[in-house]
């Protein structure tokens, strides 16, 4: 039996090797040319030696060029040559840029790609540099999906009704009314209007203005009716200041958004002026007050029987109103943020690609000149100046970011030969050690 066991050892390597270049994707001439590359490589050189030899006990007494594959020694082996970590070839320097080309052909994304290369290929830090070359790559960049959507953030409650209001325009039915709210209080009118131009809409905000003063703070989207010289005079003119929100992102102004949601189901109804009356006597889940309750200190009388001790004005305690709404959008923000994540600031002079009105691609080049609120950018164009959330722009790596084959070069050019042993694959030859090849 001791004399068979030679020889089964000798099968078993053999199996083994044929095993191992039999999964190989790749032709004859494109291994010989890996076997050459390698021989070139100081790196490799290096590791094949020790691969070979006997791998030293500690890591620093490793020579630089062969110390990142120090962690990776047990799974390494020479085969015909090349230098293999289990069944994957790893790469000479000089041909990396051309493997990570071939990997990244089909732009099938960075898993894709990475599960390519796990099949066949390897060197040290190469997932690292498949993320670096897709985020050099426009085409890729462009088709990335929309961003996460970040944490939410709650407005503060104000510290009167009618301090800070919303603003927008509801469409139903083919008629256009302007919807305005109280941040505090979630009070609602609704006003036709027979047209949506400036005047139209001014004329019905000073209707809305004379009923419960002129707010401090006007909000809304950034629509033709509120951008405009004449709603810019009329901010002037009536002591307010008017914040817009950033086009196509609705959620920015969320207060306006859910009162027009709420418009909408009392429009639907066949009396609206009756279902308005309701909403506002009705009490806030949050708050256990109604709207009409904040804003006038006293419940308003609908159709139910009520008794009229119930209806007499009454000093609104703000204590009993902040507390429940502070506990009420901290839950809401809780429960929105499990699943949000923050997106990175960008700074002015930043190269970025937008996401134009909703569409799916990030094909708009261009340049950040300053934030304007806490995720709201003024970004410039060709076309000129505009505001974007930030959820609307994407970093363009491929200016802002070196290519991969600059990293490559730089990682390469920091490996020094002190006490690196001269070797060739097969046989090993005694020399002395030569400087890297250029890729």
């Amino acid at each position: 039996m001791s004399e068979n066991k030679p020889e089964e050892l000798h099968d078993d390597v053999v199996a083994y090797v044929n095993a191992v270049t039999s999964s190989w994707p790749v032709s004859d001439v494109f291994l010989e040319r890996i076997r050459t590359e390698t021989e070139n490589d100081v790196n490799l050189k290096s590791a094949v030696h020790y691969t070979i030899s006997g791998w030293p006990k500690y890591k620093d007494d490793v020579p630089l060029a062969a110390r990142d594959m120090f962690a990776v020694r047990g799974e390494l082996s020479v085969v015909e040559g090349i230098l293999v970590k289990g069944n994957r070839i790893v790469i000479p320097f000089s041909m990396r840029g051309e493997i990570l080309d071939r990997i990244h052909d089909g732009h099938l994304g960075i898993t894709k790609c990475r599960e390519l290369a796990n099949q066949c290929v390897w060197w040290p830090q190469i997932s690292k540099q498949i993320q670096e070359r897709m985020a050099a790559c426009r085409f890729c960049l462009e088709k990335q999906p929309s961003h996460s959507t970040e944490p939410l953030i709650t407005t503060t409650l104000p510290d009167r009704p009618f301090q800070m209001i919303g603003v927008d325009i509801c469409e139903f039915k083919g008629n256009q009314y302007l919807i305005t709210v109280d941040y505090y209080s979630r009070y609602i009118d609704i006003a036709f209007l027979s047209q949506i131009t400036s005047f139209a809409v001014i004329c019905k905000m000073k209707n809305v203005f004379a009923h419960h003063g002129i707010p401090e703070t006007v909000v809304s989207d950034n629509g033709r009716q509120f951008v405009s010289a004449e709603f810019r005079k009329f901010a002037t003119d009536w002591n307010f200041k008017h914040v817009t929100t950033s086009p196509y992102y609705p959620q920015t102004n969320g207060e306006a958004e859910r009162a027009v949601r709420t418009a909408k189901e009392i429009l639907k109804q066949e009396d609206m002026f009756l279902a308005l009356l309701i909403y506002r006597a009705t009490p806030i889940s949050a708050l256990g007050m109604s709207p009409a309750e904040l804003v006038y200190g006293q419940r308003l009388r609908t159709t139910l029987p009520s008794m009229p001790s119930t209806l007499v004005a009454r000093t609104i305690d703000d204590s009993i109103v902040r507390g429940p709404d502070i506990i009420s959008k901290t839950r809401q923000r809780q429960y929105f943020n499990r699943r949000a994540h923050s997106l990175p600031t960008l700074n002015p002079g930043d190269q970025i690609l937008v996401k134009c009105n909703g569409g799916k691609g990030w094909k708009l080049p261009a340049e950040v000149v300053q934030q304007c609120a806490p995720r709201s950018y003024i970004v410039k164009t060709q076309k000129g100046e505009f505001t974007r959330n930030r959820k609307h722009l994407r970093l363009n790596t491929t200016v802002n970011n070196p290519p991969a084959e600059s990293k490559l070069m730089t990682d390469s050019n920091n490996i020094t030969s002190d006490k690196m042993p001269s070797t060739s694959v097969e046989p090993l030859l005694e020399s002395q050690p030569q400087p890297p090849s250029s890729p």
